[in-house]
């Protein structure tokens, strides 16, 4: 009779007198690729922590392979075949693949000439199924293979368990499918996977087993081929939840009005006369693969990149914005991809968070209006629907679609009437997604407009009125009043 990889039953872990896990069960059988979902808060990180010692639990039992398990360490856990693939990448760029597949066995590696590293690296690497060259510095690597260089830092340790962080975050397409052949190629050798995961579409793909977990609770344990994702999404969110939303608004009539955001062949270093426009109560998607261009174009609207040629027009007129701050000025905002790093201070408070971007508004002669700012993040808060302890909580401590929120709610209170989202809904669960698309929809209502750039394009394809094709930099199609498929889209950017 095969024993299980890990056997978790009836775990309990709290901080500070909060439990966060209560009672959770988890089941990983060897050579399984097993799915952990559950929205933000939901108990997830907490749960493969307490696996690999990272944590200690206050209840339950462990068992790894029919033996009772109490790590008290990550560096324990590890010894004994468990490895983390964090979503973070932990390489040194400036290394080489070998170099970096071995960093973890410093004391072992130093001992080993560089030839040979790159000799025990180059059948790891094949095991893996993947052409890499292990002389290569990291820093030359996509994204996609940077993080097989981590799966096989993982197999260099002889890892009989991976835990994958949200594998396919950051992604393209063609990469998401060789990642899957990697994994695949893993199975085949009885390696089991843990698969942490906010794409519902992962896993109906890759996994054979899925648990959900809710409010520190394991509320369903199945096989992926005796579920859907519309059972998986009640399981999250506790109720039955319509996925499909449909998103109605009026129809914009391009003849009888002026368009909020225009581009007339607009050039950059990275864009090749790009040309687009936004009319007031409407979402525009851009669509492409990583790397085609989407997050150029609305640097360049945003004053982040120089424009080489070509116009941008704000209500009919032309504007030169040369900086973030000329494009606030000029009614254009921008939500960036990397929120943590690029659209929060994370220490700061919610309040100085959200008021960052509009001093100027609720200051006279460089004194602070504190009653007008503190009415402006109450406000906010309460409009945008944010869970916090309070104006004062630093955001560190909010979950990712709290912490999104507020910087959108930074980005309104310039008074903005264009919005530039980039993966507004990137690593955020399903609920507070949904929420966020419906604070969108609700400021389009008013007569504003915004780019909506998603690395899904089921989103894109469900949610905005027009939508631009974006390949190498280039427009190279439209589609305009019509909803899209996620399948019609994807073959759209091929």
């Amino acid at each position: 009779m095969e024993v299980n990889a890990i056997e978790a039953r009836r775990l309990k872990k709290g901080f500070d007198g909060n439990p966060v896990l209560k009672e959770v069960n988890f089941t990983l059988k060897t050579g399984e690729v097993h799915a952990l979902v559950g929205q933000n808060g939901a108990g997830k990180s907490t749960l493969v922590k307490l696996i690999n010692g990272f944590h200690q639990r206050d209840g339950g039992e462990i068992r790894l392979f029919g033996e009772e398990s109490h790590f008290a360490t990550p560096k324990e856990a590890q010894a004994k075949g468990i490895a983390m693939v964090y979503q973070d990448l932990s390489l040194i760029p400036s290394l080489s693949v070998a170099d970096n597949i071995f960093l973890t066995q410093s004391q072992r590696s130093a001992l080993i000439s560089n030839r040979d590293r790159v000799r025990q690296a180059e059948p790891i690497l094949a095991t893996l199924g993947v052409d890499i060259d292990p002389r290569q510095k990291v820093e030359n690597l996509s994204v996609g293979e940077q993080q097989f260089i981590e799966i096989a830092k993982a197999m260099a340790m002889d890892a009989r368990i991976l835990v994958l962080d949200e594998p396919t975050a950051s992604l393209s397409n063609n990469e998401i499918n060789a990642l899957f052949t990697v994994i695949r190629n893993l199975k085949s050798r009885g390696i089991s996977i843990i698969y942490i995961t906010h794409y519902m579409s992962d896993i109906m793909r890759i996994c054979d087993a899925v648990t959900v977990l809710r409010d520190g609770y394991s509320v369903l344990e199945t096989q992926t081929a005796d579920t859907s994702v519309d059972a998986l999404v009640e399981a999250m969110l506790g109720s039955k939840t319509d996925t499909d939303f449909v998103w109605e608004r009026p129809a914009t009539s391009a003849s009888e009005a002026v368009p909020l955001l225009e581009l007339r062949n607009v050039t950059t270093c990275d864009l090749d006369a790009v040309s687009l426009k936004v009319m007031p109560g409407q979402v525009v998607g851009l669509a492409g693969l990583l790397g085609s261009g989407r997050t150029e174009i609305l640097e360049a609207i945003y004053g982040l990149t120089p424009i080489q040629s070509g116009e941008v027009r704000v209500n009919g007129q032309v504007v030169n914005i040369h900086s973030p701050r000329q494009a606030i000025e000029n009614g254009i905002n921008m939500v960036p991809e990397e929120r943590r790093s690029q659209g929060l201070v994370l220490d700061f408070s919610v309040e100085d968070n959200v008021l960052m971007a509009s001093f100027d508004r609720i200051s006279r002669s460089m004194v602070l209006d504190k009653a007008k700012g503190q009415s402006m993040v109450e406000d906010t808060i309460k409009k945008l629907g944010v869970k916090t302890t309070g104006v004062t909580q630093p955001v560190r401590f909010l979950s990712g679609g709290n912490q999104q929120k507020v910087v959108i709610g930074k980005c309104l209170s310039t008074d903005a009437k264009v919005l530039l989202l980039d993966d507004p809904t990137f690593g955020i669960d399903i609920n507070a997604k949904y929420e966020i698309m419906k604070i969108v929809n609700q400021y389009v209502a008013q007569g504003n407009g915004v780019i909506f750039v998603s690395s899904e394009y089921a989103e894109v394809g469900s949610f905005c009125d027009v939508i631009y094709v974006v390949n190498k930099g280039r427009i190279v199609r439209h589609f305009s009043g019509q909803r899209m498929t996620e399948e019609a889209l994807l073959a759209a950017v091929q």
